[in-house]
């Protein structure tokens, strides 16, 4: 594929062999001796070519499911595998928390054991990087000689008592005299984090009356169904009102032209995945109004009052008014409004179970006798750390654990049904920008006390990828779901579940899933 699509070389395929394997390799190695170290996991790599700043730094791309390099990265005539093999540690660190400037010290146990050799490779590469953010790595090459004298709570204790600071999460120990280097090095993080985000931004500043005039005047005179919105939910723009367009004029003002024509393609795209559904239906004045809990932020999102679909210029996290849109994000956008329709249709009743009640009642009792037995089976330390979780459900469930958390999946079976008429108006790319987005690590969603909540969570997620859906061709839908989520270490290598136990579970959810079917009687065309 990179030879055919990309046009890679062996060398530089080779390179990326090279610099995975070690990540693999070191990271693994770290996290069989210490619980701190985050395992490796498969997760997608978008490698950003061409101009550097055609993507904002340190986006999380596909719902943290994917790195983020850059060419350069990846070039063997200016990187080395070292230095990309370090990225990815580092990708996974900042993915996990949240946190860009602090990974940089939370990471100080990949360099414990590195070779004089291959730090000096790793510094040499940073040194040449022309990446957005190469300051922050100098920075990192220049801290390696302390960094490499931090101890560890299990990997490195200190040989005889002495006064050491514990950074948090992370089990590393720092002693006394070098106290001052772990917040230097933040600094100078934030300074360059801060630095190239102001580069990006810089690279697409300038109005363009033009490009707002182009957005204003198309929904003036398409009058498309659905809202433009901003800051705070208000309405900016809306169809019943088309010639009224000064506030949202106001905000687009503050936008680039770049962004306005993504802006407009955007809004286009919204406009026909709205009409194709509604030109489905036998009836569209039957669709109710949205519920009134309805989320009113994302991608897109169904008004609660108007019943529409609504675009906010000013979407928390995603910079609608500056630069080209992220990679992905049009096609998540596709997915996310035919999906918020698609509840609706949902909300009609028009995803009834096909199955008589006390067939479905046997399936969900078949469920939940499963997720008992599987709680009875686990190890002794994963009852105690649960023990108290298990009895509130317990308490829930008429004296069964596993009923409580059937009703739990159950609750999210809305989503489900809206997806069985959702897939039908996806394009491939959507379905497959969707899947990506949905199954994904809920390490920081639970706590340990819950785990039996985020087992029947991943359980219905896990039905993302399969064939009764039918949103992706993943060709081993098992094995990219335990691999990129570690679900593979939380419950498989742990010893909560065994792989026929997984698989029982998995059947049992997906005979749930399958009782439900789309009434084609609503639908004028498939």
């Amino acid at each position: 594929m990179l030879r055919e699509r990309a046009g890679w070389p062996p060398a530089q395929i080779a390179f990326f062999d090279a610099a995975f394997a070690t990540y693999w390799e070191r990271g693994s190695a770290l996290a069989r001796r210490t619980r701190t170290w985050l395992a490796p996991r498969l997760r997608h790599v978008a490698i950003v070519t061409g101009d550097p700043h055609a993507v904002r730094p340190y986006v999380q791309l596909l719902n943290t499911s994917a790195w983020l390099l850059y060419a350069c990265d990846v070039d063997p005539d200016s990187s080395h595998p070292e230095f990309a093999a370090y990225l990815l540690a580092h990708g996974d660190r900042v993915a996990f928390t949240g946190e860009v400037t602090t990974a940089a010290v939370e990471t100080a146990a990949w360099w414990f054991e590195r070779s004089d050799a291959e730090c000096a490779a790793f510094a040499a590469a940073a040194k040449r990087s022309p990446r957005p953010d190469a300051d922050a790595f100098r920075a990192l090459a220049d801290a390696l000689a302390w960094l490499r004298e931090l101890r560890h709570e299990t990997l490195r204790p200190p040989a005889v008592w002495s006064p050491h600071r514990a950074i948090p999460g992370t089990g590393l120990l720092v002693p006394r005299e070098l106290e001052a280097e772990p917040p230097a090095l933040v600094r100078r993080w934030t300074a360059a984090a801060r630095a190239a985000l102001a580069e990006w931004r810089a690279a697409w500043r300038g109005a363009d009356a033009a490009a707002v005039t182009a957005v204003v005047d198309w929904l003036a005179a398409d009058r498309p169904p659905l809202l433009v919105t901003g800051r705070g939910n208000r309405i900016l723009w809306d169809p019943d009102a088309p010639e009224r367009l000064g506030p949202l004029r106001t905000e687009l003002r503050l936008g680039d032209p770049v962004a306005l024509r993504a802006v407009l393609d955007d809004l286009r795209l919204v406009a026909g995945h709205t009409r194709a559904f509604h030109a489905a239906l036998v009836d569209p004045s039957a669709l109710p109004a949205p519920a009134p809990t309805t989320d009113q932020s994302g991608y897109t999102y169904l008004h609660r009052e108007r019943g529409l679909i609504a675009y906010n210029v000013h979407e928390p996290g995603m910079e609608r008014l500056v630069g080209p849109p992220l990679p992905y994000a049009r096609h998540m956008l596709g997915a996310r409004t035919i999906h918020e329709w698609a509840h609706l249709a949902d909300r009609a009743g028009w995803l009834p179970r096909a199955i008589a009640p006390d067939d479905f009642a046997v399936r969900r009792t078949a469920l939940a006798d499963a997720l008992d037995a599987t709680i009875a089976a686990a190890p002794m330390r994963v009852r105690d750390a649960t023990r108290a979780d298990v009895a509130a459900l317990a308490a829930r469930g008429d004296g069964s654990a596993g009923r409580a958390l059937t009703r739990i999946l159950l609750s999210r079976m809305p989503d489900y049904r809206a997806n069985l008429v959702a897939r039908r108006f996806m394009s491939a790319p959507e379905r497959e920008t969707y899947v990506r987005h949905n199954v994904r690590t809920l390490r920081l969603e639970y706590p340990a006390a819950r785990l039996w909540r985020m087992l029947v969570r991943y359980l219905y997620e896990y039905q993302y990828l399969g064939a009764h859906l039918g949103l992706t061709l993943i060709p081993d839908a098992r094995g990219y779901f335990v691999a990129s989520t570690w679900f593979d270490a939380d419950f498989l290598q742990s010893g909560v579940l065994t792989d026929l136990r997984f698989d029982a579970l998995a059947s049992a959810v997906a005979r749930l899933c399958e009782c439900y079917a789309v009434d084609e009687r609503r639908f004028a065309s498939r």
